[in-house]
């Protein structure tokens, strides 16, 4: 105890709780002497053994992390705190800090409401302390006689309590004695009743263990390690500290590092749309002046037309044969121009569709944007009937010429399951039997092949840089036919082995083997449109009305033999079987005509859009047998036969319709 009765500095962090710092609350004591308040040392052991098993009986010391069991581990975790001894000890340092810190203060500043103003003077005779000013003020004026004492030269708590031993919580009698076996203080009733087994040499009163403390080195060697591991701690605390300073600083790094990167990228990212933006503006001006340039020599010849006319009606109305002549010759010879001009916009008419591609993921930095993509469709020419010669559907079909497509690395007999016809004239078809796609003019001139895996069947035309094959192995493969090369672009994998395929607003619409039509989009999801109860051969799309066509495989006569989907699922049967007996290859010309492969009728029908109008374009007699596939290219159709014979099935025909 230091002078005056004061608890050493140490003592005072001693009753400081070491969970919640503030003065110990009900201390209780671990085996190993750490104290803690009661409540903290409960919210301690309801945390640490939070989540494990049921049957835990321990937990480890806040300080130490000595393993340490209640005396009752069956009772409520809850009440484990309160088992522990009470640190009578502490509990008397405590009340001891709290009676010495109680100091005089002046009476007068008390009765004034100042309750915190020191006292330095105490007068023996009324028994009243002062303060410095009202011992002038107040005491001297009226009591000079008085033996008033300066309690400023020395701590009115000089006077030592008398020392009072601490007294057991569970006996109320006095800790005298020590139990060295099991490290435990108590009282004589304690030794009696639970040291009473323990060897006389390990049970001594307090005063004599720390007697024999002294005379070994336990305590000095106590003092050593404890000065030790302090000086660890330290060390440790310094290491955690500069490990802090360190990641504040690394922080403090990868946030400019992110920030610069991040202006970085909005720099490249200007250039690129920059970039992006000119290639668009650059293509859209290149195309507007295109089409600008046929609406000018439109506009031109139709004005110069009709005033051709007027002229003409005025001269003859007039009776002026030299200028109705004139005028007769004049439009003669814009008819013949108008005709030439329809002539060439028609072969090809197409529309053109300027798209931003967007990058897929991982693209390289300078295409991080997209690019700018011309797409030219071919577009249905929008002429007045009665100026243009006889429409498709009024014209007959002569072959001019046909050609075997057998290669020499094919090794099984030829078999034709789709075609596409580009109108570049080039042809593509897919031989199931050698599994590959095959690449020629319509002149037979053989270019490219390429291998796909599984079987290939129906195909379609998605651009004119691209066609798409549906494999029965379950799979699209998109191919791009550039540079007279076919090359693998993208597949697109599926959970049913497909049949027909076509290609409409970016996905691809697909009919897989007792599963109906679906839609199919680039990343595979799907979404059902019909389910029909027969094959779905093949498939084309209507770009005018958006439909799809399907031709299905039946030759029960009235059942129906081709059908349309609408964008909205709705089904409309548009021919029966009938004429056409189980139906295959499809497709369908600029004139909304459709091409129906009759497979066991032995024939190839030409019908209108709605299905009203319907006829035979050829027959067995022409050689039609078993027809398979048929591609339309403007007034031109392919076709291929299934036949029974080998030759015929190797061959593929070009017909023209005039």
């Amino acid at each position: 105890m230091a002078e005056g009765g004061r608890p050493p500095e140490l003592d005072l962090h001693l009753l400081e709780c070491p969970i919640c710092l503030e003065r110990l609350q009900q201390p209780k004591s671990l085996p190993c002497h750490h104290s803690f308040c009661q409540e903290c040392l409960g919210t301690y052991i309801l945390k640490e053994i939070s989540g494990k098993r049921v049957s835990d009986t321990s937990f480890p010391c806040p300080i130490c992390r000595m393993t340490t069991s209640p005396g009752n581990h069956a009772e409520p975790k809850e009440k484990w705190a309160e088992q522990f001894p009470t640190n009578v000890v502490m509990q008397n340092l405590i009340q001891l800090k709290e009676r010495s810190s109680e100091l005089p203060y002046c009476k007068p500043c008390k009765t004034k409401g100042d309750l915190t103003n020191p006292a330095k003077f105490w007068c023996k005779m009324m028994n009243t302390h002062f303060c410095e000013n009202c011992k002038e003020q107040h005491h001297d004026i009226i009591h000079n006689d008085c033996d008033i004492l300066d309690i400023r030269e020395y701590d009115i708590s000089r006077s030592k309590p008398e020392k009072s031993v601490p007294k057991c919580d569970q006996h109320e009698e006095k800790i005298l004695w020590y139990c060295e076996k099991h490290q435990r203080l108590g009282c004589h009733v304690c030794m009696i009743k639970y040291h009473r087994q323990c060897e006389q040499e390990v049970v001594m009163t307090a005063k004599e263990y720390l007697e024999r403390l002294k005379s070994g080195t336990q305590l000095r060697d106590m003092e050593e390690m404890l000065k030790k591991g302090a000086e660890t701690m330290k060390s440790l605390l310094k290491d955690f500290d500069e490990q802090i300073q360190t990641l504040v600083q690394n922080q403090e790094n990868a946030l400019k590092s992110i920030t610069d990167l991040r202006q970085r990228i909005e720099e490249e990212l200007d250039e690129c749309q920059k970039a992006v933006t000119d290639e668009l503006v650059t293509k859209y001006k290149k195309e507007k002046e295109n089409i600008e340039v046929s609406l000018r020599q439109c506009d031109r010849l139709m004005k110069g037309m009709l005033n051709t006319m007027k002229s003409s009606v005025k001269a003859v109305e007039e009776n002026n044969p030299m200028e109705a002549i004139m005028m007769y010759q004049r439009g003669q010879a814009e008819i013949e121009s108008c005709q030439d001009l329809i002539k060439d916009m028609k072969e090809p008419y197409t529309s053109v569709c300027i798209q931003h591609q967007v990058p897929k993921p991982g693209t390289q930095r300078d295409h991080m944007l997209g690019k700018i993509v011309i797409e030219k469709q071919e577009r249905r020419f929008p002429v007045d009937p009665g100026f243009l010669p006889l429409p498709l559907s009024e014209r007959q079909a002569k072959e001019i010429r046909k050609f075997n497509v057998r290669i020499p690395a094919d090794i099984w007999d030829v078999a034709i399951c789709g075609m596409v016809y580009f109108p570049d004239n080039n042809i593509v078809v897919s031989d199931c039997q050698n599994i590959r796609l095959k690449l020629f003019t319509d002149v037979g001139q053989y270019l490219d092949q390429l291998t796909i895996p599984g079987n290939p069947v129906d195909m379609c035309l998605v651009n004119n840089t691209t066609v798409a094959v549906a494999v029965d192995s379950k799979g699209v493969y998109v191919v791009k036919v550039e540079d007279k090369k076919l090359s693998l672009s993208s597949v697109i994998n599926t959970d049913n082995a497909l049949r027909g395929i076509t290609h409409t607003d970016g996905r691809f619409v697909v009919s897989a083997y007792g599963e109906g039509v679906y839609s199919l989009t680039q990343d595979g999801a799907t979404d059902m449109l019909h389910k029909y109860d027969n094959i779905c051969w093949n498939l084309a799309h209507d770009t005018e009305t958006g439909d799809i066509l399907v031709s299905i495989d039946c030759n029960k006569i009235g059942q129906a033999a081709m059908s349309r989907l609408s964008p909205n699922k709705r089904r409309t049967d548009v021919m029966k079987v009938g004429v056409v007996s189980e139906s295959t290859g499809i497709d369908i010309d600029r004139e909304g005509n459709i091409y129906v492969c009759g497979w066991n009728s032995h024939n190839i029908v030409q019908m209108s859009g709605d299905g009203t109008r319907v006829r035979e374009l050829l027959t067995s007699t022409d050689g039609i047998e078993y027809p398979n596939a048929i591609a339309v290219n403007g007034d031109k159709f392919v076709v291929c036969n299934e036949s029974d014979t080998e030759d015929d099935r190797s061959y593929i025909r070009i017909f023209q319709i005039y």
